[in-house]
C-alpha cells in the first residue's frame, strides 16, 4: 500500500460523539479512523447515484482499497498532535466548545420536556492561548492500494469536502483540506517527526506512544469498550452499532513493530500490530 499524510481544516464545529453525561452530549477531542472512512463511502455513495446499493458498494470499495487511522487536532502554537488521553486537558481548554439545543413538538409549537441539551464539539477557531483566533486543523492519514477511488483520485474526494461526526443537521461536522495538506508519501503520521510511517504502517518501538485508540499492543492504558455508529441498508449512516471492541487510548506500546488501521466494523480504524519481531 502507499502512505498519503493530510491536514484538514474545520469549517465548522465538529462533534465527535463520545457519550452523553446528563444533559451534555460529549465530543472526543479527536477523529476516528472510521468516520473518515465511513464519510468516503457516503461521499463516493452518494455521487454514484445515492441509492442503498450505492452506498453499500462504496463502502465495499473504501473497506478493500483503504485503511484511514485517526486524526489529531494540531495545537496551533507548536503543532504538536495532541492525543486525546494524554492532552485531554490542553484539548478542552483551548478546543472544546458547546452549544445549547432543544427539541420542539410541532404541535404545541413548544419544547419537548426534558429536550433541552447541550452538545460539545471541537471548535472551528482556536479558543485560548497565545494563537487564539486561528482556525483548527486535524492531522493523520491514510493507507491506500491506489491513487484512486471509484474512478476518481483520493485527494479529489477530499477536495470536494467531507462530512463528518454527529450533528449535521445544525450544520456541524464540514472540514475541507487544508493548503497544501496532501503529502504523498510522506514519512511521519500526523506530521510529527516521532512517529515514523511507511508504506506498511506505523512503526512503534517499545515504550513509545499508540496515539489515539489500539486494540493490541498497548499497555499503560485502561481497556474501554469502542463502539461507533454504522451503515445500515435499511436506515442509511450513523443508525446501527457494531460489536463492541475493547480498545486503549493512547497507550504506551508494549509490543514494537509496525500497526496499521484495522479493517472490518469491530475496532475498524484503531491500530493493530500487524508485524511484530519474532521472539
Amino acid at each position: 500500500m502507499r502512505f498519503t499524510g493530510f491536514t484538514l481544516e474545520l469549517e465548522t464545529a465538529l462533534h465527535i460523539g463520545a457519550g452523553r453525561g446528563g444533559m451534555l452530549l460529549r465530543s472526543h477531542g479527536f477523529v476516528p479512523g472510521h468516520l473518515i472512512s465511513y464519510a468516503l463511502a457516503a461521499a463516493i455513495g452518494k455521487a454514484s447515484g445515492g441509492r442503498s446499493a450505492d452506498f453499500t458498494r462504496a463502502l465495499e470499495t473504501v473497506f478493500r482499497d483503504t485503511r484511514c487511522g485517526p486524526l489529531f487536532i494540531l495545537d496551533t502554537g507548536d503543532q504538536q498532535a495532541l492525543a486525546p488521553r494524554r492532552d485531554r486537558e490542553r484539548i478542552e481548554t483551548r478546543y472544546l466548545t458547546a452549544s445549547n439545543h432543544v427539541t420542539l413538538d410541532p404541535q404545541t409549537c413548544s419544547a419537548v420536556e426534558t429536550a433541552l441539551f447541550e452538545v460539545e464539539s471541537i471548535a472551528a477557531r482556536t479558543l485560548h492561548g497565545p494563537q487564539c483566533g486561528q482556525p483548527v486543523q486535524l492531522a493523520g492519514g491514510t493507507w491506500h492500494t491506489t491513487p484512486q477511488l471509484a474512478g476518481k483520485s483520493l485527494q479529489d474526494w477530499f477536495r470536494a469536502g467531507l462530512l463528518l461526526g454527529g450533528e449535521l443537521k445544525v450544520g456541524l461536522g464540514r472540514v475541507k483540506l487544508a493548503k497544501q495538506g496532501w503529502m504523498p508519501n510522506a514519512p511521519h503520521y500526523a506530521q510529527q517527526a516521532g512517529w515514523l510511517v511507511n508504506e506498511h504502517g506505523l512503526r512503534r518501538m517499545a515504550g513509545e506512544l499508540l496515539p489515539g485508540p489500539s486494540l493490541d499492543g498497548g499497555t499503560d492504558a485502561p481497556l474501554q469498550p469502542w463502539l461507533g455508529r454504522l451503515y445500515d441498508e435499511k436506515l442509511g449512516f450513523g443508525r446501527r452499532f457494531p460489536g463492541a471492541a475493547l480498545i486503549r487510548l493512547d497507550a504506551r506500546c508494549c509490543i514494537p513493530g509496525t500497526y496499521l488501521p484495522a479493517v472490518g466494523e469491530v475496532g475498524l480504524g484503531c491500530w493493530t500490530c500487524v508485524d511484530a519481531p519474532a521472539d
